[in-house]
């Protein structure tokens, strides 16, 4: 309303003219219409929530699955050490993989599932990096067998040997050397315990990824959803002399 307008209602309104009342639908005309204002903003709220709220639904389940996923590979990498631990502790005690394979099987732990282990491996380690030993005992865990533990007792482990090129009485303990076993061994050995698993993802976030980028990285766009870890820890056998 301009300062004219405001001059004239002030006069009428002291006698000086028409009554203010009857520049009542005059003001109204001049207000904004602040009902459908806001109408306007919260039809652009809702737009704005609409578009962010599925990215922010990806970004927390991401967020879970590296959780889950860093747990499982630390959780991996703590069973390979255990079993590598016991493995150089126990040498070449009847039963020591019995031993390996239990410590495994424990140290996964919950989240973990111990049925996502696929393979475990026991090599004769060389000293060369991070390479594995050409003599193996590979265990792939699937059906079961009957295991001797060093006390005597017996029980069934979900596992099956599927290669016995490092049995246990093939472990050189001794400080000096094995030179009756094949390979000969000047000294004890160095031993390694591979462990395999496959983390599956727990979110629908593969299906979420394939909805965002149709044909890339989710389940059903090529990838299996899940990671495979896989984890070697290598000892020096304790010696005996």
């Amino acid at each position: 309303i301009g300062n004219e307008c405001l001059l004239s209602l002030y006069r009428r309104a002291h006698g000086h003219g028409p009554s203010t009342t009857q520049w009542m639908p005059i003001i109204m005309m001049s207000l904004p219409d602040t009902d459908a204002k806001h109408a306007d903003q919260s039809g652009q709220t809702l737009v704005e929530f609409a578009l962010v709220i599925p990215m922010l639904m990806v970004l927390l389940m991401a967020v879970l699955e590296m959780g889950l996923a860093l747990n499982a590979s630390l959780a991996v990498n703590r069973a390979s050490q255990e079993g590598a631990h016991i493995a150089a502790t126990a040498g070449n005690i009847a039963g020591t993989d019995c031993l390996i394979l239990d410590a495994v099987e424990r140290d996964m732990g919950v989240p973990n599932k111990t049925a996502n282990i696929s393979e475990v491996i026991i090599d004769n380690a060389p000293l060369v990096g991070n390479v594995p030993g050409g003599m193996q005992q590979h265990w792939r865990r699937a059906g079961s067998s009957d295991c001797t533990h060093p006390d005597g007792t017996v029980a069934a482990v979900p596992y099956t040997l599927v290669s016995a090129g490092y049995p246990e009485d093939q472990r050189c303990t001794v400080l000096g050397g094995c030179p009756s076993l094949t390979p000969p061994r000047s000294t004890v050995d160095n031993i390694g315990v591979t462990v395999r698993y496959r983390h599956d993802w727990v979110t629908p976030l593969n299906g979420s990824l394939d909805l965002l980028v149709p044909g890339g990285t989710g389940g059903g766009g090529g990838n299996s959803g899940g990671w495979d870890f896989e984890q070697r820890n290598v000892f020096r056998i304790e010696p005996t002399l």
